[in-house]
């Protein structure tokens, strides 16, 4: 009697082993697509907002990065309005007015609204008058 209940144990033993491991290797399966799906969506990320990594130097004032990568996407999609608006920004934070007023003027080509004609406007204005003082000084 105590034989036939000790192998009856033994045989329920063994399969909630058998569970056991089942739901391992289940939990397994999905810790690695889990992380296999966040990593392919974080790339697709990246590649879907490439102004991403350029908003991330912008905002870590890595301005000379910044240029880099928005010259790249510019390169690109040259036609944007967006993107030009984004060069003459860093331009501007660099005080390189010259090239500041080049992407304004072509984002205002691109796409004319009330606040970019504001912005070349007062872009134009700074470099007039940093001429008038290096005219004054000399």
């Amino acid at each position: 009697m105590n034989d036939d209940i000790n192998q009856q144990i033994l045989i329920e033993l063994r399969k909630l082993r058998q569970i056991s491991q089942r739901m391992s290797y289940f939990t397994l399966i999905l810790v690695v697509a889990a992380v296999a799906f966040i990593a392919i969506e974080h790339q697709q990320r990246q590649n879907k907002y490439p102004w991403d990594k350029v908003d991330t130097a912008w905002y870590q004032q890595d301005y000379p990065k910044a240029l880099s990568l928005a010259q790249a996407i510019v390169a690109q999609q040259t036609n944007y309005y967006y993107g030009h608006q984004y060069l003459g920004n860093i331009y501007l934070a660099m005080n390189d007015l010259t090239n500041a007023e080049v992407e304004y003027s072509r984002a205002y080509q691109l796409f004319p609204n009330k606040e970019r004609e504001e912005t070349l406007e007062s872009v134009q204005k700074r470099i007039t008058m940093e001429h008038s003082e290096q005219s004054q000084s000399k």
